[in-house]
């Protein structure tokens, strides 16, 4: 007779990795703890941290099962046009992303979806623990769905983003919610909180920076509390004439070294260890020492936050990108001049670049992460 594992579950994390389908991502299950651990970039399942036997390899929930969801929504569907449309959406490849596409412009049947959804991982989630005698000492936790999106005024369909706001239902279809980052070998990129755009009185200010400093704050003392490292960019100009190029040929006025606008933040001033990058364009890596330190202290994982979202972030995620990091990119701790330009760029950045997750999401792995570390030199 196997033995029988009473634990605490951590029942999202379960749930986020029965439900993953990307090849390169694997998860295991520890039963001393009830965590859930997920290693990304590999084809092959690695092996699980030792001792191997206090670990369950958790596969995906089959594609049937995702299906038969679907099949068993729709039947409580009452809009008979909207129920023929989900129907159709699950002939042929794609019927996944067809099926969501389809409720895009149906917020409350959308959240109806999540919170059926939720509810059909769980039970599956216990049938698996069960067959793998496996006892949940604690109940899933409560399903509610998505939060209805706030629409725009004159623009039906439509889901406004700002820091702080709910960027997930603009995000769903391209969403990897089995990605996370290793803080272990990740690095935060704190990119330009400076004086120009996050003081009342910076010449550039931006509003919305007040909401994503607190949240970025949070993440950055969490990084510190952990010991992960960190990573600051300052955008500044010594010699507009010959460091300006195109970026004093876009702009009417640059960001001048020495001058007020140029320095960082309060509560953004590295301490001891922490490097600070000075650059002259949209990207940490143009023409800085960024990438080679990175490489030198093994990080394959940036997670991104600061401003603006959609120029310096931005550019700056499809940089570390191209040259092969892994991207995680901080939904409500960056900041730019509007909604509409903060929701178009966090999802090209979802749909081809990177993870986009939440300040709280970038926190819970940090921590869980260093309970782990915790444990394990305990024993």
């Amino acid at each position: 007779m196997p033995a029988r594992h009473e634990v605490d579950l951590d029942w999202e994390g379960l749930a986020i990795a029965l439900e993953n389908q990307l090849p390169e991502s694997h998860s295991y299950l520890d039963l001393s703890s009830g965590q859930v651990v997920t290693y990304t970039g590999m084809l092959e399942p690695p092996d699980p941290p030792e001792p191997r036997e206090n670990y369950l390899y958790i596969p995906p929930r089959p594609s049937r099962e995702g299906y038969r969801t679907m099949q068993k929504f729709i039947q409580t569907v009452e809009d008979e046009q909207l129920q023929k449309q989900l129907t159709q959406a699950l002939v042929g490849r794609g019927a996944f992303r067809r099926f969501k596409d389809c409720l895009l412009d149906h917020p409350q049947e959308r959240q109806r979806w999540f919170t059926f959804k939720d509810l059909e991982v769980y039970a599956f989630a216990a049938r698996w623990l069960e067959q793998n005698h496996v006892v949940a000492r604690n109940q899933p936790p409560p399903s509610n769905g998505e939060r209805p999106p706030r629409p725009v005024l004159g623009m039906p369909g439509r889901v406004e983003i700002e820091p702080g706001g709910d960027f997930r239902l603009a995000l769903a279809p391209y969403d990897r919610p089995a990605l996370v980052f290793r803080p272990e070998r990740a690095a935060l990129l704190v990119i330009d909180m400076q004086r120009i755009f996050v003081d009342p009185q910076g010449s550039a200010y931006l509003p919305t920076s007040q909401q994503a400093a607190e949240q970025l704050g949070q993440v950055l003392a969490a990084a510190r509390t952990r010991g992960m490292r960190i990573f600051f960019t300052r955008h500044r100009h010594r010699y507009p004439a010959s460091d300006g190029g195109s970026m004093s040929r876009w702009w009417r006025s640059l960001i001048l070294d020495g001058s007020r606008d140029a320095e960082l933040a309060d509560g953004f001033q590295p301490r001891e260890g922490e490097p600070l990058i000075d650059k002259c364009r949209y990207s940490a890596f143009h023409g800085t020492p960024l990438e080679a330190m990175l490489r030198a202290g093994g990080v394959e994982d940036v997670v991104i936050g600061g401003v603006m979202t959609n120029l310096c972030c931005e550019t700056t995620a499809r940089d570390a990108f191209v040259r092969d990091f892994n991207v995680f990119f901080l939904a409500d701790a960056t900041a730019t001049v509007d909604a509409e330009m903060q929701r178009g760029s966090l999802r090209n950045i979802a749909y081809g670049f990177g993870r986009v997750m939440s300040a709280v999401e970038a926190i819970r792995v940090i921590e869980r992460q260093a309970s782990r570390r915790t444990r394990e030199e305990g024993r």
